[in-house]
């Protein structure tokens, strides 16, 4: 009884996640982010000695 009082109080029996995906896919998308960001700076590598 002390242990079902105890599990509903601290919400132990929830198996349902507050996030939307898994933490790899974060992960994913941060990588995915990061190498567009790399590309945006990769096509402006020689821009100053042009002209």
């Amino acid at each position: 009884m002390l242990v079902a009082l105890v599990m509903s109080a601290t919400g132990a029996g929830e198996t349902a996640s507050s996030e939307p995906f898994p933490p790899l896919v974060f992960g994913l998308i941060a990588f995915a982010v990061f190498l567009l960001l790399l590309g945006i700076l990769w096509a402006f590598r020689s821009v100053g000695n042009r002209h």
